[in-house]
């Protein structure tokens, strides 16, 4: 039992603190193949209070601090930066802790699952809007305000999840606790509204990655689930990304407001198809790019205008086709509304093979420059075709480039989740060191190809935050402010260090 163990265990009850070695592998990596940190110790705190009594700890001792809610990250954000540190595991503060139907805000602590807060909220007729990433079942609120989360539902309605966003309490890396928004007003009793009381220090927070402070308490707006919707899923002709981007545009340009627009690229289909994971698909002559959508309304006519000038802006388009109106038809988008799909189907580029892994890029880009991007990810794909075929001798399934669903969010721009997959270094028993190596190489290089592209990162972790920096896609000025910000909250630089390259290698 370590001196640092000892000092946690006068905070929390043993039960949960563990120094086992199967424990820390255990949460040595997130979703990627490829990164790993194994901590030191594993601490699950059940309020800020103990939370902030461990930073104070880690402080002391300049231990780094990692924080790990559901675990879902592609960039490796919830596991440390090598091995060291304690680890944070949110996942014990799951608890509803207000719902204001009234003022339409409900309170959670940061450990609790998009789908548990959801599945809550269906009882009285409410939802989240945005229903945050797409690893909602299990992703935590608090990754998903880390993250500016999309993916999991009603994301071209709502936007990211932080645009919900109404109140945090935090622990900040020194062991200090606050609250923001309306909150910061000590005779306020409830949240109920972001902005005022001084500058939006929520801000702050939101899209942080973990490095300025631990959310503990997040208060959301909540909406009211419209009594009416549509959803219709096309098969679309030649260039799909370009008939698709065209679709994308018109619908913002015209002001139809959709809950969820989608495209889903010609490769995806096939390849899904082949692997049988799309059946509603198979009998399918033409094996090509699928676009849908889905409108809410509060009646029939509303409902019926929405879907009327939807169809017009599709259907005009050439050689575009609408598939039946069940699933079994076909209707992609009705399996994703009705079913729940929005949880189960977000990566499914993903998911083409078995044991293929993501090596992820996805990124936000305005509408018009997606199909430009995956175009060049298929050069980026022949360029480096011989480093891909040295896997494909070794498991006899190539690696796959191109882009998993390409989904509508705020205003003109999109989710566009691209990148690549391949195998893990473990294959068929044996260690391929050559696989390894040769994932984190093209890792990098698409990574940096697409960053070129001008796009947004949002859940940056390990990789994407400290290749921002190596390629010197931050502008100088930009960089320094953050890191003022960083040195001022966190002096020791305790949270994620070596996010961002900050207090780290």
């Amino acid at each position: 039992m370590s001196e640092l163990y000892q000092k946690i265990e006068k905070v929390l009850s043993s039960k949960y603190i563990s120094e086992d070695l199967n424990v820390r592998h255990a949460y040595s990596r997130n979703v990627d193949p490829i990164l790993q940190g194994i901590p030191d110790i594993i601490v699950r705190p059940k309020d800020a209070n103990e939370i902030s009594e461990v930073l104070k700890i880690a402080n002391e001792n300049n231990q780094p601090v990692y924080i790990r809610g559901g675990g879902d990250c592609e960039f490796g954000g919830s596991k440390p930066i090598g091995d060291n540190g304690i680890l944070l595991d949110m996942k014990r503060m799951n608890n509803i802790l207000n719902l204001d139907r009234d003022n339409l805000i409900i309170t959670v602590e940061a450990g609790i699952s998009w789908g548990k807060v959801n599945d809550y909220l269906a009882d009285f007729g409410l939802y989240t809007g945005c229903m945050g990433p797409g690893s909602g079942m299990t992703a935590s609120i608090g990754g998903g305000i880390s993250h500016h989360s999309v993916g999991g539902g009603g994301c071209a309605k709502y936007g990211a999840c932080t645009n919900q966003l109404v109140s945090l309490e935090v622990v900040l890396p020194k062991g200090d606790i606050i609250e923001t928004g309306s909150q910061a007003n000590k005779f306020s009793k409830n949240p109920f509204n972001r902005f005022g009381n001084g500058p939006d220090l929520a801000g702050l927070f939101c899209g942080d990655n973990g490095i300025l402070g631990v959310k503990t308490k997040i208060s959301l707006q909540i909406f009211p689930k419209p009594k009416f919707a549509n959803y219709k899923t096309f098969l679309l002709g030649r260039k799909s990304a370009e008939v698709s981007s065209e679709i994308f545009s018109d619908i913002r340009y015209r002001g139809i407001e959709v809950y969820d627009a989608m495209y889903i690229m010609d490769l995806l289909v096939n390849v899904g198809c082949q692997q049988g994971l799309f059946p509603m698909w198979d009998s399918l002559k033409r094996k090509r790019g699928i676009f849908f959508y889905t409108v809410q309304a509060n009646t029939e006519n509303e409902l019926e205008e929405k879907t009327k000038q939807l169809d017009e802006i599709i259907l005009n388009k050439k050689k575009v086709e609408e598939l039946g109106t069940e699933i079994s038809e076909g209707n992609f988008a009705k399996w994703h509304y009705v079913e729940q799909g929005h949880w189960q189907t977000y990566h499914n580029l993903w998911g083409l093979y078995p044991a293929l892994e993501p090596l992820t890029a996805e990124c936000f880009t305005p509408i018009n420059t997606y199909p430009s991007i995956l175009a060049d990810l298929d050069q980026w794909d022949i360029e480096n075709n011989e480093d891909i075929q040295k896997i494909t001798e070794i498991t006899g399934v190539r690696p796959i480039t191109g882009s998993g669903p390409i989904l509508l969010i705020d205003g003109s721009n999109v989710e566009l989740t691209c990148g690549f997959t391949s195998f893990g270094p473990y294959y068929n028993g044996e260690y391929h060191e050559i696989i390894e190596e040769i994932n984190l190489k093209l890792w990098k290089s698409v990574l940096e190809r697409v960053t070129k592209h001008g796009v947004q990162w949002y859940m940056m972790g390990d990789m994407m935050s400290r290749m921002m920096v190596e390629i010197g896609a931050y502008p100088e000025n930009f960089y320094e402010f953050m890191k003022s910000i960083k040195k001022t909250l966190d002096p020791n630089s305790i949270l994620g260090r070596g996010k961002f390259h900050f207090g780290g290698s």
